[in-house]
């Protein structure tokens, strides 16, 4: 790692620090060691794992470094994650926990994650359905994507930092996540979702139609000009013709050229210069 940056990332470290302890009430009471290294991770760009005695995190350097701190944001919400379910001997589904990370690494830092255009990946990957991280890289980018739109859409809608509190405080007394969620949102949490997949749903289907739409609608465009073009009236050319003109092309090819306009000019009989 770039040595230059170690105090920038210690600055970061203690503002996630601080502003975590705010959400979750709690801090970990084991040691956190941290490397950031050039390793790419795939989709994951970094990983969390709680030991018994301490937590090991690691990060993938990008650039730009807002990246990197939005990785490290991430796992950094991880260690937090464990801490609290550790103190309070609570259980947090997955999705659970990969969107509150998502979305925290996108507040703090820069978080690349996008839908993209494809409605039937999209429709294959249902978050809540996933106990564990799907097995291809291709469904667990998808995964990422989903639960950090899905949890930037709760954060617009409540404001997921000042509720995050309450909806712990809910769990702990015994509501189950959906039924923490339900009440922040102020309807129904499975209604919520379901609506939300079917918004992203169709925007990605539209996206996906319209990204088709123009590679085949130009070539259809560029045909009907060559057509039009090609099989227009000769009249037609010189619509815009005065009428001395078109009196001069009549006395040239004759009035009956204009009713032909198929025939070929080299056709008429005027090889020898005369006019009819």
């Amino acid at each position: 790692m770039n040595t230059e940056i170690i105090p920038e990332v210690n600055r970061w470290n203690q503002e996630f620090w601080d502003s975590l302890g705010e959400i979750w009430g709690v801090y970990p009471t084991k040691p956190v060691y941290m490397i950031i290294t050039k390793d790419n991770f795939g989709p994951e760009m970094g990983f969390t794992s709680p030991y018994s005695n301490y937590f090991e995190v690691m990060v993938n350097l990008r650039y730009p470094l807002s990246e990197t701190r939005g990785i490290i944001a991430h796992e950094l919400m991880h260690v937090f994650q464990f801490s609290w379910m550790e103190k309070y001997g609570r259980t947090m589904p997955l999705w659970i926990m990969e969107g509150l990370a998502t979305w925290y690494g996108g507040k703090m830092g820069y978080y690349p994650s996008s839908l993209g255009y494809n409605p039937f990946l999209f429709q294959s990957v249902d978050p809540l359905k996933y106990e564990n991280y799907p097995n291809s890289d291709l469904k667990l980018e998808e995964y990422y994507a989903e639960v950090y739109a899905l949890f930037t859409s709760i954060d617009k809608k409540v404001n997921l930092q000042s509720a995050l509190p309450g909806i712990l405080q809910n769990v702990k007394n015994g509501q189950t996540w959906e039924e923490a969620f339900s009440k922040v949102l102020g309807e129904n949490f499975d209604m919520f979702y379901s609506n939300w997949r079917k918004e992203i749903f169709i925007y990605t289907l539209l996206g996906l139609i319209g990204i088709w739409g123009i590679w085949i609608s130009l070539p259809a465009f560029l045909i009907s000009v060559f057509l039009v073009n090609f099989l227009r009236s000769p009249r037609a050319e010189v619509d815009n013709i005065d009428e001395n003109e078109i009196e001069k092309l009549e006395k040239l090819y004759g009035k009956e050229y204009w009713k032909d306009g198929d025939k070929d000019i080299d056709e008429k009989d005027h090889s020898d210069g005369r006019t009819e």
